[in-house]
């Protein structure tokens, strides 16, 4: 039985551009893992920070997680990573799960890649192509014409649904601008609203009633990801789908909202959720209560884990990691198709990683 041998974690600090989403970060710090087993192969996985905290995760990795790690027997994964999770329970999730992610990413890799099929046709695959919408052309910082050129472009090149972002401009202009692009690609795009988790209940339920008029297919983020009570009460009341994941952390969170009818739409991140591991929980949970998927940013990995569940309309095309990749996700018509090789396929620029490196 293969024996996880050897880990290693190399930290990377990549700056971001302008046009980058609406969290307001002007970097990424990414942390790769390689895991290498007794016989030889490698995998890696990976996870990332935003806003700060990097340094708490990296120092997980090399320590705690790593130790669990090491003498793991691969056809035996989910008892480790249980183990793991039981360990480190104390510590809370926000930089845990991280950690365990980008080893848990790693793992599959390397399972599946001793098996010789792509990740998503190792875990059984659904369907071989999965829709994308575009998100990496609209930031608050636009003009309105702007974000009619991104989405215009978007649909030059095949899309059939965009998002925009909203939040960081009065309720009203904001209206403005998103009834503008409306108008400018026509009904029969979808469009998703991102809020950022900038709004109040009220002016969250005065905007959302507005979105659905303008026909939004779903408004993500309107609170704070605490506030389990106000997304339940908008949910029951605005007429359009609430969107939630990208800052819950494992399957029991995801289930609360699901519990509580407080979103239709959830969008996990799998190196920061828990891996691939807890995706294929958070599936399961969200096809028992009728809920979709549709997982935060890194289309290149999250193409895998959409292909495998039934469950999964959209994957997010957004550029995060674009500078560090030897290949971006192909994409054409609006569809990606998962990468043919062994593994989830990510073809990491270590010559561009090493010069971004922090330790």
């Amino acid at each position: 039985m293969p024996v996880i041998q050897d880990i290693h974690v190399r930290w990377s600090e990549i700056p971001l551009g302008a046009g980058r989403g609406g969290s307001g970060a002007t970097k990424v710090d990414l942390l790769l893992v390689t895991l290498t087993d007794d016989e030889g192969a490698t995998g890696t996985g990976f996870t990332y920070a935003l806003t700060g905290g990097a340094d708490g995760v990296h120092a997980l990795l090399r320590g705690t997680v790593a130790d669990h790690t090491r003498g793991a027997d691969l056809d035996h994964w989910p008892q480790r990573w249980q183990r793991i999770w039981d360990d480190t329970h104390r510590l809370g999730k926000g930089t845990v799960l991280p950690a365990l992610s980008a080893v848990d990413i790693a793992v599959w890799d390397l399972r599946s890649r001793k098996a010789g099929l792509p990740l998503f046709r190792f875990l059984g695959a659904h369907r071989d192509e999965v829709e994308v919408y575009g998100s990496g052309r609209a930031t608050h910082a636009m003009t309105t014409e702007h974000l009619i050129d991104g989405a215009r472009a978007y649909l030059d090149e095949g899309y059939h649904a965009i998002k925009l972002r909203i939040g960081a401009r009065r309720a009203e202009e904001d209206i403005t601008r998103v009834r503008a692009v409306r108008e400018a690609v026509g009904d029969g795009v979808r469009i998703m609203v991102d809020c950022n988790e900038r709004l109040d209940l009220p002016t969250a339920q005065w905007t959302g009633a507005r979105l659905a008029d303008l026909g939004v297919y779903w408004m993500e983020e309107p609170l704070r990801s605490d506030d389990l009570a106000g997304h339940a009460t908008l949910a029951g009341g605005v007429g359009l789908p609430i969107a939630v994941g990208e800052h819950l952390h494992g399957r029991f969170e995801f289930a609360s909202y699901l519990r509580q009818q407080a979103a239709s739409v959830l969008q996990p991140d799998v190196p920061l959720t828990g891996g691939v591991t807890e995706w294929l929980r958070i599936a399961a949970v969200a096809e028992v209560f009728g809920a979709v998927l549709s997982p935060h940013f890194l289309p290149e990995l999250h193409v895998h884990l959409a292909a495998a569940v039934p469950h999964c309309p959209y994957i997010e095309h957004f550029p995060l990691l674009d500078d560090v990749l030897v290949e971006t996700l192909h994409i054409k018509d609006g569809r990606a198709t998962p990468p043919d090789r062994p593994g989830h396929g990510i073809l990491w620029n270590t010559e561009v990683l090493d010069r971004l490196a922090l330790g």
